[in-house]
């Protein structure tokens, strides 16, 4: 190992992720190779063109008592993809304009690349603290694909982000075909519509039992809250009187605030629904670009392996097993404890 001083003193390591709205922030204080403390938190982030001001704010009170601090961002934009060459005079057979892109060279066999402008774009989002890592989710599927043994025939490794997921399908360690899709898009009503249309034309009955069956799910899986607690009771004097109206008063506000529980949770399980329906649409999509472009050395994929960063549908993923005929496995993963782990292996801190 090279000697490097920075190794030897404190350093703040800050893994950041906007998705939609928000901002989620894993922070690491490490000194000689040993995480000393860690912070999490997550903000409010409505400006898309810069980090906000509380944000800063927090890193710089993390900061005050280290030598350096590293700003990492997890690059969702679209604009990004791999190829199976290294030859930037190839890109063109992929539609791609080599001139236009930042180019990475894995293993000397396949390409992952991102456009300038987007990156550019990315740097004045942190122009007030600095960007030092920016990790395309290519890297970090790329690195999860490498703690797994070497796929002896071609298998579909998906990582799948909030408002996004990416796609590769390897052959041992080689990439043979790639592609990112953004979904925060589909979150409108229309969207979420079109996405659960989509399933009638595979099979309209089995459409109707599956989503009943996950609404049915979720509402199980969510503790019902008894609410038995009443508020600013000074100004009522009559405690006998309140006490022969709190039962049903309490039933009452209990029971809506249950309804109102089962009505969020059937919203959130038709929209994570409709988004990974949309996922199956560009999943096909994918697949018969890979089996049908000559450009690709394609070949039957048996296995899907997703790397799941938010949540996935259980209805769709049988779907998507009885319509591409795969296994598919779902390991978890944890964007910024990721990002802090390759951001470290490359800074040799």
């Amino acid at each position: 190992m090279r000697f490097i001083p920075q190794r030897y003193f404190s350093n703040l390591f800050v893994a950041i992720s906007i998705e939609s709205d928000e901002c989620h922030l894993l922070a690491k204080i490490v000194k000689n190779g040993k995480v000393i403390k860690s912070y999490e938190a997550a903000f409010d982030s409505t400006n898309s063109e810069k980090l906000d001001s509380k944000i800063i704010a927090y890193i710089e009170d993390k900061a005050s008592s280290v030598l350096d601090t590293y700003i990492i961002s997890y690059f969702d934009s679209i604009g990004q993809g791999v190829l199976p060459t290294v030859k930037s005079s190839e890109f063109s057979n992929f539609d791609v304009d080599s001139s236009s892109v930042q180019q990475i060279k894995v293993d000397n066999s396949w390409s992952i690349y991102a456009s300038y402008a987007q990156i550019d774009l990315e740097k004045k989002f942190y122009d007030k603290t600095g960007l030092d890592l920016l990790y395309s989710p290519f890297v970090l599927l790329n690195h999860s694909v490498s703690k797994e043994p070497a796929c002896a025939k071609p298998t579909l490794y998906m990582y799948n982000h909030k408002d996004s997921f990416s796609i590769a399908i390897y052959l041992e360690r080689k990439v043979l075909f790639g592609a990112f899709f953004k979904t925060s898009e589909i979150e409108g009503a229309d969207e979420l519509e079109s996405g659960i249309s989509s399933l009638e034309e595979w099979s309209e009955t089995k459409e109707e039992q599956g989503v009943e069956d996950l609404i049915l799910l979720e509402e199980n899986g969510e503790s019902e809250e008894e609410f038995h607690s009443l508020d600013d009771l000074d100004d009522l004097d009559n405690l006998e009187e309140l006490a022969s109206q709190s039962d049903g008063f309490v039933e009452d506000t209990e029971t809506a605030l249950i309804e109102e529980l089962k009505a969020r949770t059937s919203e959130k399980a038709i929209e994570l629904f409709g988004r990974n329906m949309q996922m199956y649409k560009y999943l096909h999509s994918s697949l018969e670009e890979f089996y049908k472009n000559k450009n690709y050395e394609s070949d039957f994929v048996e296995d899907i392996i997703i790397f799941d960063n938010y949540e996935m549908s259980h209805t769709v993923l049988d779907i998507l097993k009885e319509e591409f005929l795969v296994n598919i496995k779902v390991k978890k993963v944890k964007t910024l404890e990721l990002m802090l782990e390759i951001a470290l292996k490359d800074l040799g801190l």
